[in-house]
């Protein structure tokens, strides 16, 4: 007899956890609604680093992912002084995390076989990377950390307007700014 009750209690408490679990996977996937992002975005940005005057092509492109989450690719053209080019070209597939508004970047597998983030302290000095949503902006940061313990910080600001999509980056080196870039990026149909 008081096993059975024991086993009721047990089963009441894995349908009241599964039930808020539900819950919570339905509360974080409202919040979670990074679909209006989808598209492909053009623009260009003047900027000063170090003194020096560049242009920088720029070209956002954010997808679906699978049924996992999304995909940011972005491509940055610097034409500095001289005619020297400097092309960056990247795509990190993004999925969400436990928390609600932050999605884990899927940069490696594991030994599980599980899509991870990159470790920013590990021998080859990948950046840790990962993104936020909040409101009409999708923030990604990327996290590296420099030999003799300092750390640079790359933020991407991407936020939705009736334009476009705002542009905002910027640089940090151990707190301090290094470089701010802004643009409006208008939709490719």
């Amino acid at each position: 007899m008081r096993v059975n009750k024991v086993l009721r209690a047990f089963l009441l408490t894995c349908v009241c956890l599964l039930l808020v679990n539900c819950k919570a996977q339905d509360k974080a996937s409202a919040t979670n609604d990074w679909s209006a992002f989808y598209g492909t975005f053009t623009g260009n940005a003047e900027t000063v680093v170090a003194g020096e005057m560049s242009a920088r092509d720029l070209t956002v492109v954010i997808k679906p992912w699978h049924d996992k989450g999304f995909t940011v690719e972005w491509k940055t053209v610097i034409h500095r002084a001289g005619g020297v080019t400097k092309n960056t070209d990247l795509s990190i597939d993004f999925y969400p995390s436990p928390r609600p508004g932050l999605f884990a970047s899927a940069m490696r597998t594991d030994v599980f076989g599980q899509a991870v983030p990159y470790d920013p302290v590990g021998e080859d000095a990948d950046p840790y990377v990962w993104a936020g949503l909040e409101a009409s902006t999708l923030t990604v940061s990327a996290l590296y950390i420099v030999d003799g313990g300092g750390y640079e910080l790359h933020v991407y600001k991407r936020s939705l307007n009736e334009e476009g999509l705002l542009l905002e980056f910027e640089r940090l080196s151990n707190g301090e700014k290094v470089t701010e870039v802004s643009a409006l990026l208008e939709s490719v149909k």
